[in-house]
């Protein structure tokens, strides 16, 4: 079961469809905050401030309230068709700007029409929740439409404009595919209309839900499969409340008046939509208990204003429950279960009949009072929050599970990318992929970069031995996780690098580790401590500058060195004798990476004045074995005499590749042998 649904979970994700929905709505976000806090304060529970809207200065705060709330929410399905468009056009094969802006045109222009635009049965309520179901499906659809009617038109059969400039033959290019789009779904429309006498889509799906309710007498089933169905409606994108209004007016609303009659609307909204609909109240409570996951609490925290008052768009547009295969079961059974609860209630008389209308907003608990006139009131809605916290938790839990079960296999499929594009010299390219891994590695950059900014980058310290005097250094190494998993220190880098932020990835970790060496030589360490950095920021001025100002606002001189890989590209930069020799003034040493006699001649190693080389670990692994490597170690190891460099021997990892080192005459060693990577608090107490 569990296997099964892991594959549905990874298909769900990579599927184009859905992927695209999903990225839709969390692009909106943002706006639904403004909005959703705007209907907030408008509704805002409190007798004295409504009277306080009403008049005055109360008067201008309600209108830019309306105002915000109606461009924000009230045009989301407007928003939505384009966000989802845009994300829908990325994965096409044909990768254009201009079509994928033409695309979320087209898909707009048919959203429209699907409505029969002005003239038809469109109004202004359409461009808000109401539509958001049409919306989904007309973004997929018209953009498909579009790129396919555009790739079946022959260049030779397109409208052109000879002579005209090429912005306006472009525009002028996608004509035909616009218009056939377009076509399409006004005869969609008119064959609804003609078949099922529904003026669009969305009166289709409603006329289907009134239907269902048609024959039945009122009371215990109608309120159960009211519940049922909107929160359904909801899974799948579709504004329950809305689409089920009708429905509510002609079977629950008049209840609200009717003496004894327990199923009403109002008894719905007070025991059983706690919070909104799925009862969010308690898929809020159960996030911020049982929730380890750190966006899951922060998405918690940040939509608990708004559920607090039962408006729960945020909480469910930014999980999000739509199309999500873990949330669907307990979003659709803890209303249920609330449903049961206070109409099991009711019927034994602990809970009075609810007689009473209360404002929507009203909070839980308070509601449940003004509702009943009774503290029985907020008991029973104590034992449904309970209750349907309880239920939600689990999934919470298997949900996060199962995330970090797929981040973990995503994360090794990804390390195995980074490594194959190493191997052909490629840079790494994920972050635009439209797949289960480019969604990982998106992730992974934006935790990355928040971590940078915070300066909170972990990191760990390998020392450096010598044969006779013991720890003489440590090289500060990445050890950053995500999700609970030690990320390769490589991708870590390569993923700040494509994401535009690794110079102050470089910087965060060089600030800690000075940090860590002034620590160092306070409690009396005379400890080298060195980090690694590329060929391109050595030749930098900037950079050496910056290198240079905080050795000596950490005070650090003398006891701090840069690793520069070694590269073929290196020889080429024409200022780095010149850097070198300005960071050597300074006290800051200069050494080269994973040296092997490659590309690095002994001439450039002389003119460029790097104080140490540090042997390729491939080289030394193999110098146990193979022959010539040790002559070529040895050779090393000889003409660094000669050069005045010292030889640091890394990835000593037994003691016979330790004994042949020395041996040949180098003595400080680095590798697992010694040590591994340590916290700075172990790395003191070795020492």
């Amino acid at each position: 079961m569990y296997t099964r649904l892991m594959k549905l979970i990874y298909k769900i994700e990579n599927n184009r469809i859905f992927s695209s929905i999903k990225k839709g709505f969390i692009l909106l976000i943002p706006v639904l905050l403004v909005g959703s806090f705007a209907l907030l304060f408008k509704n805002f529970p409190v007798p004295a401030f409504q009277r306080f809207l009403e008049a005055g200065i109360g008067a201008v705060l309600l209108e830019i309230l309306n105002f915000l709330f109606d461009s924000t929410v009230g045009f989301m399905s407007v928003y939505l068709v384009m966000s989802i468009s845009y994300y829908y056009s990325e994965t096409m094969e044909i990768r254009s700007r201009f079509l994928q802006v033409m695309s979320m045109l087209v898909s707009m222009i048919c959203f429209v029409a699907s409505f029969g635009g002005a003239s038809g049965s469109m109004e202004l309520s359409d461009m808000g929740p109401v539509g958001v179901f049409t919306a989904m499906f007309t973004a997929i659809a018209a953009t498909k439409l579009f790129y396919v009617l555009n790739s079946r038109i022959s260049e030779r059969r397109r409208f052109y404009a000879p002579g005209s400039d090429t912005d306006y033959r472009n525009s002028l290019s996608v004509l035909y595919p616009l218009l056939l789009c377009v076509l399409i779904f006004i005869v969609g429309r008119f064959l609804v209309q003609r078949i099922t006498g529904a003026d669009n889509l969305n009166d289709l799906i409603s006329n289907s839900i009134v239907a269902l309710f048609e024959n039945m007498d009122g009371g215990f089933g109608v309120g159960a499969l009211y519940v049922l169905v909107l929160n359904i409606l909801w899974v799948f994108g579709i504004h329950g409340g809305n689409a089920m209004e009708y429905v509510a007016q002609s079977y629950l609303v008049p209840n609200d008046t009717v003496p004894g009659v327990i199923v009403s609307k109002s008894f719905l909204d007070n025991f059983v939509m706690i919070g909104g609909c799925g009862a969010a109240i308690c898929l809020l409570l159960a996030l911020l208990f049982f929730a380890r996951e750190k966006d899951n609490r922060q998405l918690a925290r940040s939509a608990a204003p708004a559920v607090l008052f039962n408006i729960n768009e945020i909480l469910v547009y930014g999980l999000p429950i739509v199309l999500n295969p873990i949330m669907v079961l307990p979003f659709i059974l803890t209303p249920l279960c609330a449903y049961l609860i206070a109409y099991g209630a009711t019927v034994v008389g602990f809970l009075p009949v609810v007689e009473t209308t209360v404002t929507w907003t009203t909070p839980v608990l308070f509601s449940g009072y003004l509702a009943t006139g009774t503290v029985h009131g907020v008991i029973v809605q104590l034992i449904t929050v309970a209750a349907g916290t309880l239920l939600y938790a689990p999934f919470i839990c298997l949900s996060e599970k199962m995330r970090k079960s797929q981040a973990k296999t995503l994360l090794q499929e990804l390390t195995e990318h980074l490594k194959k594009q190493q191997e052909e010299g490629k840079a790494l390219d994920v972050l635009e992929r439209h797949d289960s891994m480019g969604m990982l590695a998106r992730n992974m950059a934006s935790k990355l970069r928040i971590d940078v900014e915070a300066e909170a980058l972990p990191l760990g310290y390998q020392p450096q031995f010598h044969s006779e005097k013991g720890i003489i250094g440590a090289e500060a190494l990445l050890r950053w996780q995500y999700a609970g998993e030690s990320v390769y220190p490589p991708l870590a880098v390569e993923l700040a690098r494509e994401d535009g932020f690794f110079d102050r990835l470089t910087q965060c970790v060089m600030r800690s580790s000075m940090d860590a060496c002034r620590i160092l030589l306070r409690e009396g360490h005379m400890l080298e401590i060195s980090m690694n950095i590329t060929a391109e920021q050595l030749n930098n001025p900037r950079f050496v500058d910056k290198v240079i100002r905080l050795a000596d606002e950490y005070g650090v001189s003398g006891f701090f060195c840069l690793e520069v890989t070694e590269e073929t590209s290196v020889e080429n930069l024409k200022s780095i004798a010149e850097h070198i020799e300005r960071l050597k003034e300074n006290g800051i040493m200069v050494l080269v990476d994973d040296f092997s006699m490659g590309s690095t001649s002994l001439k450039y190693l002389q003119g460029n004045g790097f104080y140490a080389v540090k042997l390729d670990g491939g080289l030394v692994k193999q110098a146990a074995e193979n022959e010539r490597s040790r002559d070529i170690v040895a050779s090393i190891i000889t003409l660094g005499k000669t050069l005045d460099y010292t030889v640091i021997a890394e990835y000593v990892e037994t003691e016979d590749i330790r004994d042949k080192l020395k041996a040949l005459g180098c003595h400080i060693y680095q590798g697992y042998l010694y040590s591994p990577a340590v916290p700075f608090e172990k790395l003191k107490e070795m020492l």
